[in-house]
């Protein structure tokens, strides 16, 4: 009764800075993260149990860049992609913005799936969900239960074992065992998923907060991302642009995400490292044009 009435207290204060997060970020980062059981219906799986090996070879060779590919590697990382954008995003803006730490380890999350496609985590224990104080929205409430630590370091040291150690890094293993993509690819997968949303958070969130975790990401070779060398470092290059109307300068990939090799190769990504400038600049161009 004394844990149930805890993680009461917790999810009843993870939710009123939810809703302020709903609020103030762009949806696309409040989306992909459940905080309370998904509806009767939908499609829910543990990540355990989505990255067992026979089920993750079928789920990638069910991939329509598979059938036009044959080439286990390049569905793999489009795969990955759709998995780094579901997982990344919002464990992270609710870390810088919110100071909130979820535990993204994958025994503590689910993928909700909608046609086949992962769109959410769901969080399945909020008690494990640690606070930093003075970045939260909300002023923490006196009796509060909850996690609370003292430290930036602390605060990363938290969502970087989950998010990282416990959760991509064990992925990106078992998908290189099975496919022998480059684990560097899929590093580049996670760059690519998380490193532009921090000119977003600029709009509401201080300079200062956004160099800290910024840095600690991807420019440090060795941080609180993993034990080592952290795997994503130095994986994007800044390009500058000639171009009235555009912006000044752009962040290319080092690596690329193999989708220039799909037939009939006449598709690729604004940010690819295999592009000239000129065709960058087009594909911005066309990009923006679509967006609005």
């Amino acid at each position: 009764m004394q844990q149930q009435l805890i993680s009461q207290s917790v999810f009843n204060f993870l939710e009123e800075i939810f809703k302020q997060a709903q609020l103030t970020l762009d949806s696309f980062y409040t989306d992909c993260i459940i905080l309370t059981q998904p509806p009767d219906g939908a499609d829910v799986i543990t990540l355990v149990d989505y990255l067992q090996p026979e089920r993750l070879i079928s789920v990638i060779k069910a991939r329509s860049e598979y059938e036009k590919t044959q080439d286990i590697r390049i569905a793999a990382s489009i795969w990955n992609k759709v998995y780094s954008w579901t997982t990344l995003p919002g464990v992270l803006a609710l870390m810088t913005w919110a100071g909130v730490g979820l535990d993204a380890g994958l025994e503590n999350v689910s993928f909700v799936v909608e046609n086949g496609q992962p769109k959410a985590l769901w969080f399945h224990d909020l008690s494990r969900t640690v606070i930093y104080p003075k970045r939260s929205p909300l002023p923490i409430p006196k009796d509060y239960p909850g996690k609370i630590v003292n430290s930036v370091d602390a605060l990363h040291q938290a969502v970087f074992t989950g998010l990282f150690q416990q959760n991509l890094a064990l992925m990106i293993d078992r998908v290189y065992s099975l496919t022998k993509l480059s684990k560097k690819t899929m590093w580049g997968n996670a760059v690519n998923a998380s490193e532009g949303q921090f000119a977003e958070l600029s709009k509401c969130t201080s300079p200062e907060t956004i160099q800290t975790d910024y840095s600690v990401l991807y420019e440090q070779p060795y941080s609180s991302v993993m034990p080592g060398r952290n795997p994503l470092y130095n994986l994007v290059r800044t390009e500058q642009l000639n171009e009235p109307g555009l912006p000044t300068q752009v962040t290319v990939r080092l690596t690329c995400c193999l989708y220039a090799f799909i037939p009939p190769y006449d598709e690729k990504c604004s940010n690819c490292p295999l592009i000239e400038p000129q065709e960058r600049i087009a594909l911005i161009k066309k990009d923006l044009a679509e967006d609005s």
